[in-house]
């Protein structure tokens, strides 16, 4: 990646292991195999976790493959959300229901609902900067978001509807919309009266019980005891605080913390292990520090002590993935 991410950006889980093994299949699919580790306890993957895919894939030449990925993605990937957006009472409550609940699933993009008196708009935004990769991202998001639009709102009212693209035609979509290339945004823009239709799905029982486990998957996505303990590592004082050290910050008990965190289906040096396999990559990838500073800054004494730790976390030196990202 070209463009340094923030580092609250880099280190947050961005997309559901359901679509990076669809992505792999793909992979697969195309004869470029590829080993890819997805974190413990099923948790959102962060862009560091998928990266050596995205680059087997060259998807930042290849953006077009969005189009498939995308086109790949199944109803049921998108899990609640996807029930709760195809039994939803009109296509526009349909819009307003997925961009509520698509960051439960995909966080690379902000989804926002907007409407005026002549048409509703579903607006992408990225929430990082993607740099090369943002193309590839961007087309397999919209394409398979908007595609769910498309399912309840039915092609022919899909040909009155507008397709903004942030990309430019020369990765041409082959959907009902009208296109229109190299805008400002990527935006769905579906005309009130299309808003206002009712879908053929729609099932009020069927959607109060999705958009309940919805809420319950985002509260457990943003306020789990997982997705605090990742804030914290490090802190803004840059130190990798201690499982003891942890659970004084979260005001517990270290029993109470490793019995919560078993709960979860992981352990602190799991996660511990996680925070500085990422840290590392971020820094190996988008710096020219030598090993011994960011040996440092991940709390090593040495460099051997941290190549021998990143050996076991991502099967190469360090010297060696600082390579292959060059």
């Amino acid at each position: 990646m070209n463009e340094p991410t923030p580092l609250a950006a880099w280190r947050e889980g961005v997309i559901h292991p359901a679509y990076v093994r669809i992505a792999i299949a793909l992979s697969e699919r195309m004869g470029l195999p590829v080993e890819l580790q997805l974190p413990e306890g099923g948790r959102m993957v962060s862009v560091l976790d998928v990266l050596p895919l995205l680059e087997k894939l060259d998807v930042a030449h290849k953006p077009y493959l969005g189009i498939e990925l995308g086109s790949l993605i199944p109803a049921s990937a998108h899990g609640a959300m996807g029930y709760a957006v195809v039994s939803s009472a009109t296509v526009g409550e349909a819009m307003h229901t997925l961009a509520r609940y698509a960051s439960m699933r995909n966080r690379f993009f902000k989804y926002r609902c907007e409407s005026d008196d002549e048409e509703m708009r579903l607006v992408l935004e990225p929430r990082m900067p993607l740099g090369p990769l943002r193309t590839f991202c961007e087309i397999g998001t919209a394409v398979s978001v908007f595609k769910m639009i498309q399912g309840v709102a039915g092609d022919e009212a899909a040909a009155h509807m507008h397709f903004d693209a942030h990309w430019s035609g020369e990765v041409p979509l082959n959907v009902p919309m009208q296109m229109r290339y190299a805008q400002a945004q990527t935006i769905l823009r579906v005309p009130q009266a299309i808003a206002r239709k009712a879908t053929p799905t729609v099932d009020a029982k069927l959607y109060a019980s999705a958009c309940r486990s919805c809420e319950e998957e985002l509260a457990a996505i943003d306020g789990s005891l997982v997705s605090r303990l990742r804030a914290m590592m490090p802190s803004e004082q840059q130190d990798w605080p201690s499982l003891k050290e942890a659970a004084e910050r979260l005001a517990m008990s270290p029993r109470t913390l490793i019995r919560r965190l078993v709960a979860e289906g992981v352990t602190y040096q799991s996660l511990l292990d996680d925070a500085k396999s990422e840290m590392a990559c971020w820094m190996l990838k988008n710096t020219q520090l030598p090993m011994s500073a960011i040996a440092e800054r991940l709390g090593f004494v040495d460099d051997t002590n941290f190549s021998r730790s990143f050996r076991r976390w991502r099967g190469s030196t360090p010297m060696a993935y600082r390579k292959s990202g060059q």
